[in-house]
């Protein structure tokens, strides 16, 4: 099955037809959720992220950082910048938070190390404007 969010329209067609090329995979589910293009949740999605990765308390979440900090979750290398603010995506790299903005809710997926983090990221997801509801789906590494 795959699941998820999907900025692109065509992102869900090409996400299966890769999925079925693998050896071994007979049936594929796509549950991808279409996040409709939306300059004002571009907006909301761009100001969100930098009130969580700009943020002192959560700097460790973002890429680089991590080196300094110790952060467990990896971050490819190589993919750190430049900051090129395409509608609907977020800077290249992968990010450890996630985040997903349709209709001015925003919702925050992915993994942090402990309860501080989970309420940092979502008291500063809640500190910016325009927001109507920020749902922190955000997941506690157990083996913290």
């Amino acid at each position: 099955m795959l699941g998820g969010f999907a900025y692109r329209g065509t992102l869900a067609r090409d996400a299966e037809r890769a999925v079925r090329r693998v050896r071994g995979v007979d049936t594929v589910t796509v549950e991808i959720t279409p996040v409709p293009a939306s300059t004002f949740d571009d907006d909301i999605r761009w100001r969100v992220f930098y009130a969580i990765y700009t943020n002192a308390f959560l700097s460790k979440y973002a890429p680089g950082a991590g080196m300094i900090w110790g952060h467990r979750h990896p971050l490819r290398p190589g993919l750190y910048g430049p900051f090129a603010a395409f509608p609907g995506t977020q800077p290249v790299g992968n990010y450890p938070i996630h985040i997903i903005v349709s209709g001015g809710q925003v919702r925050l997926v992915g993994m942090v190390d402990n309860d501080a983090d989970k309420t940092a990221a979502g008291m500063a997801a809640c500190g910016v404007s325009g927001t109507f509801a920020v749902e922190n789906e955000l997941v506690v590494d157990a083996a913290r």
